[in-house]
């Protein structure tokens, strides 16, 4: 499973590498919501690992551009939040996110969350 991760922590990587190990996963990795979208515009995943909060780009502004043009427009994606809002959920819907998860919580949710998405959503690659 190619997994983009885009978050501030680089200790997120790992986290995300832990909670999906039995996929195998080969993960790119970016600090800066711009680098992020750069790579996601050129390179196909099969899930996107996003933070919402994010230096040039937020989270919500790299999956809108990858929404409209990029050859990511129907991956997965995953928001990590400090803490989930109601104003990111709304954004999370509205972009067809698979799902906000707390960052704290992401080691434990990750993988259900992932299972779910991909087992009952047809379309996911």
């Amino acid at each position: 499973m190619k997994i983009l991760v885009v978050h501030r922590q680089k200790e997120v990587v790992d986290q995300v590498r832990q909670a999906l190990s039995n996929t195998e996963p080969y993960i790119r990795f970016f600090t800066s919501g711009l680098d992020g979208l750069l790579q996601a515009k050129i390179q196909e995943f099969d899930l996107i690992v996003c933070g919402t909060d994010l230096p040039v780009i937020t989270g919500i502004e790299l999956v809108r551009s990858l929404r409209n043009s990029s050859v990511n427009t129907t991956t997965t994606v995953v928001f990590l939040a400090d803490e989930p809002d109601t104003r990111a959920e709304h954004l999370s819907r509205t972009l067809k996110v698979a799902g906000t998860l707390a960052t704290r919580d992401m080691p434990k949710q990750l993988p259900v969350l992932v299972d779910e998405y991909f087992r009952t959503d047809p379309t996911v690659h």
